[in-house]
């Protein structure tokens, strides 16, 4: 075989594996279909495209932008960091390259309540031990600090300051984490490093988060990504070997046990410079909700894999995502400077259901609204409804049918703000995501380690596994500690066992 272990996908379920794995002394190959990106020079705009001006490197092999609020810009087909997914009347966002999702998300890396998480994953799934063990490991590797004061009172937060102050002037009690219980309003650990963003505001760093760049990459270094943590580890144990520009087309089974990865190696610009076909033992599931029900899905409509459980598809859902922007808010917001996240208000006692806020700034706002008196902000609610993903063999893609349904806690904790410090509701948008989860939920396709049930040898370990929701916050930091569980009682009781891995 190729390799003991290979794992699809380099984001927060594909890197914790990888890790593990190789720590564990298995023979494991990491695939990314998309390229690694090094900051090489934090004190310049020459690793990522950004929002002011958008290029190749910002979308994964598009021609022209679809970036929502971006839509329409002549940019050239490449293997960027961001790949839109138009999906029915959704816009998805997914990761591409060594790190995956790090790349594009905020830093935001969020704990969820115990109380509201019982009321989403099996009750195998421990809260308890999650809060004691899993949580605390992911952050040991992708150190989260909170917003420190300095950086917090620079101007390049003004709109977040606006924020806490509203927040606390409607009720909401500054509480020092995010998961208690009642409406509360927290500075959360966030994976950024706050000394680069000070850098940043002294002029010694390429100003990005404090300009709001996240989406399409962070030249200055100070956003955590998992290419920098997790994969640098993982590589570090010399049983980890990284391939990008690796695209994955067809999992089957091997044809002496085990798995077969059918995979063309591609340039930057897509263009395919072979195909290889891949063995390996044990074979995890890591190519985002998207990628790893697709995967499966063909897989049993091809019959390459044998025997895949029914439930594939089931339990899509967005997180409960919305969009908000209020206007006419007293004071200056300064709505198109400083990064995403870092405070947290809690609306769990929500009339309609809990939900948490963030604020979102975007650059471009200094251009949509120019009196800089608004706030972006990022609202997850959490919410049962749930849609599926449906393979069409003809496109090889996946079709997702699903109504967003969160709109209305989003407007009813909105309200309360404005009624409390002054602004107007401008926008209530559900239709783009990057949270998607489901497909090959845990409880039904999966155990909850990540199992595919009846399939030994055959893990999904990402966003994939999770039903539909993290509990009305970000998923990064859950789909890691998820993963870190199943990669405990895999490594214990599926491949440790077995003397060359010991």
């Amino acid at each position: 075989m190729d390799a003991e272990a290979i794992v699809i996908g380099s984001g927060f379920g594909g890197a914790v594996a990888a890790l593990r794995l190789g720590e564990a002394g298995v023979r494991t190959l990491l695939l990314e279909r998309g390229r690694r990106w090094e900051i090489k020079d934090p004190t310049a705009n020459d690793t990522f495209a950004t929002f002011r001006r958008p290029d190749r490197r910002a979308e994964w092999m598009n021609e022209v932008s679809k970036t929502p609020g971006y839509e329409g810009i002549p940019i050239g087909k490449y293997a960027g960091v961001l790949e839109v997914l138009p999906a029915d009347d959704l816009t998805l966002l997914a990761g591409a390259g060594v790190g995956g999702g790090s790349l594009v998300y905020g830093g935001i890396l969020i704990q969820p309540p115990g109380d509201q998480f019982r009321r989403v994953f099996p009750p195998e799934v421990d809260y308890d031990e999650m809060d004691r063990v899993y949580y605390p490991r992911v952050r040991s590797v992708v150190h989260t600090v909170p917003i420190p004061d300095d950086v917090l009172n620079s101007r390049y937060y003004a709109g977040l300051r606006v924020l806490l102050d509203q927040a606390l002037a409607a009720g909401f009690k500054e509480v020092p984490t995010t998961t208690g219980t009642g409406d509360g309003v927290c500075r959360f650990p966030m994976a950024v490093d706050w000394d680069i963003v000070r850098g940043e505001i002294a002029g010694t760093k390429v100003p990005s988060v404090i300009a709001a760049e996240f989406w399409f990459g962070n030249n200055s270094g100070a956003k955590q990504t998992l290419d920098r943590d997790y994969i640098r580890r993982a590589e570090e144990t010399g049983a980890v070997e990284v391939r990008p520009l690796h695209l994955v087309r067809e999992v089957a089974d091997g044809p002496a046990g085990g798995y077969r990865v059918t995979v063309d190696r591609i340039d930057e610009t897509g263009d395919r410079l072979g195909t290889e076909e891949l063995t390996c033992r044990y074979l995890f599931l890591a190519a985002g909700t998207l990628g790893t029900t697709r995967l499966l899905m063909k897989a049993r409509a091809a019959g390459t894999v044998r025997g895949l459980p029914d439930g594939l598809g089931e339990g899509f859902g967005n997180d409960g995502d919305v969009f908000l922007i209020r206007t006419t808010i007293p004071g200056l917001t300064n709505p198109h400077l400083g990064g995403p996240g870092a405070v947290a208000v809690m609306n769990y006692d929500n009339p309609v259901r809990p939900c948490v806020m963030m604020r979102a700034p975007f650059p471009r706002f200094a251009q949509d609204y120019p009196k800089l008196d608004a706030i972006g902000t990022f609202v997850f609610t959490l919410t049962a409804h749930r849609g599926r993903l449906v393979y069409d063999p003809a496109a090889d893609t996946v079709r997702v049918e699903y109504r967003p349904d969160s709109d209305e806690p989003a407007r009813r904790l909105a309200e309360r703000l404005n009624g409390a410090g002054g602004g107007t509701l401008s926008s209530v948008a559900s239709r783009t995501t990057g949270h998607q989860l489901g497909g090959a939920c845990m409880g039904v396709v999966c155990d909850d380690r990540g199992r595919v049930r009846g399939r030994p040898g055959l893990y999904v370990v990402d966003g994939a596994l999770i039903p539909g929701s993290t509990t009305c916050v970000n998923p990064a930091l859950t789909i890691a500690a998820i993963a870190e569980r199943c990669l405990d009682d895999i490594l214990a009781r599926d491949i440790s066992r077995r003397p060359e891995a010991v």
